[in-house]
């Protein structure tokens, strides 16, 4: 009988999510292919509506069963993806899979960042693509090919970087398990990744990407404090002192800074409804970055202000360049105009301030959360609010107090 390939056909049935493939059986010394249905997972614990969307995402959840299932079928088969090099897979499949999933609209769980896409680009192109591990034939990539190619890579590079080097071919073998490229388990999810202990490794970088990666460190470590924000009120020209404001008191992200319009502020709350990255226009990263953030009476004058100097155009941006009237730069902006005027870590080190600051007047944690907008609030207690050595000493010494006068503790 001829061999087919097959990736089964994932339908609900019943209570049940099922795949549905042929299956080659024994009956009285004839082999037979017959029709199979295999239960993956009960409706109500997916209750999807059945689109293609929702079966991808489905493939992708129960893709190393599906494999398993179909690699008897399979296995003989002289598929054409699976005969590909791990290059040729990665240019030919899991790129134009990135791309799918960017069309997808934010808050899809298949829906991925431009930025993050920009981030496999540079892991293939520097660390991947002209590395032998390329060339190793898909079908054939063992776990040791991982490990060992992990060992390879410049050991001074930071631990992070090698996590992202592991993560990435990580997803790549994800995908092609799901694509039915590649048999058995993922082989890099066991992988060690080596790695420095510090972080900050510029190697392979131009020069504008060495210096944008030192602002990110620096930034980082950065929270603003409201010294340093009223430092920039008074000191920057507009509009880099309205769009400092916006970001000092709703904690939005620089992409998102970059795509305000005016229809997006009620003279209240201010709605994220898009981003701009790399020039492109985009939707809000989750759903949760939709919410509306309050505007503080301090700020809506700053902006009433600033409006009345700097009308809206056409298109109705917020924050625009003069000639083209297009949403404004504000890698430009901060290099023009603010780092040569005031302290300038970078436009995240606002979000982070605002967090820190916010916990340092008592706001609870989860409304902390709900402000800027963070699907979980181990995101928010684990990167925006930094610790205050200051704080932590005083709030040590006051249990000091209260253990010793409440409780008796002697020394």
């Amino acid at each position: 009988m001829r061999p087919r390939f097959q990736h089964g056909q994932i339908m609900r049935k019943g209570l049940n999510w099922v795949l549905r493939f042929w299956e080659d059986r024994e009956n009285g010394g004839v082999i037979r292919r017959v029709r199979t249905t295999v239960a993956l997972a009960p409706y109500a614990q997916y209750p999807f509506r059945g689109t293609s969307t929702d079966i991808e995402h489905l493939r992708e959840l129960f893709q190393e069963k599906i494999a398993s299932l179909l690699a008897p079928g399979n296995r003989e088969y002289p598929a054409v993806k699976s005969m590909l090099t791990l290059g040729e897979f990665i240019q030919n499949s899991y790129f134009p899979r990135l791309t799918w999933r960017l069309r997808q609209p934010a808050g899809n769980e298949l829906h991925i960042e431009p930025s993050t896409i920009e981030g496999y680009e540079y892991i293939w192109n520097n660390r991947v693509k002209n590395n032998p591990i390329a060339k190793i034939p898909l079908r054939s990539f063992t776990p040791r090919d991982g490990q060992r190619y992990l060992e390879s890579l410049p050991q001074e590079l930071s631990h992070q970087r090698h996590l992202r080097i592991k993560n990435f071919l990580r997803g790549v073998f994800t995908w092609a398990i799901a694509d039915s490229a590649y048999q058995g388990s993922n082989p890099m999810e066991d992988a060690k990744a080596g790695g420095a202990k510090v972080a900050g490794e510029i190697s392979g970088l131009t020069e504008g990407q060495q210096i944008r990666r030192a602002k990110t460190l620096e930034s980082n470590k950065h929270a603003y404090t409201l010294l340093e924000v009223a430092e920039m009120l008074d000191k920057l020209p507009e509009p880099a002192r309205t769009v400092c404001a916006v970001a000092a008191f709703t904690g939005f992200t620089r992409s998102e800074l970059m795509g305000l319009k005016w229809s997006d502020y009620d003279g209240e709350v201010i709605s994220i409804q898009r981003k701009i990255w790399n020039g492109e226009e985009g939707a809000p990263k989750t759903e949760a970055r939709e919410a509306g953030v309050y505007v503080v009476p301090l700020l809506r004058s700053i902006l009433k202000n600033y409006r009345k100097a700097h009308p809206a155009g056409k298109e109705g941006w917020m924050f625009r360049g003069e000639k083209l009237l297009r949403p404004i730069n504000l890698d430009n902006l901060s290099r023009r105009d603010i780092s040569k005027k005031v302290s300038f870590y970078g436009w995240h080190a606002f979000r982070r301030g605002l967090g820190t600051r916010l916990n340092e007047a008592g706001v609870d944690a989860k409304e902390i959360q709900s402000i800027l907008r963070h699907a979980d609030i181990s995101t928010t207690m684990g990167f925006y609010i930094l610790p205050d050595q200051k704080r932590a000493k005083a709030g040590l010494r006051k249990l000091e107090q209260v253990a010793r006068r409440k409780y008796g503790v002697k020394v």
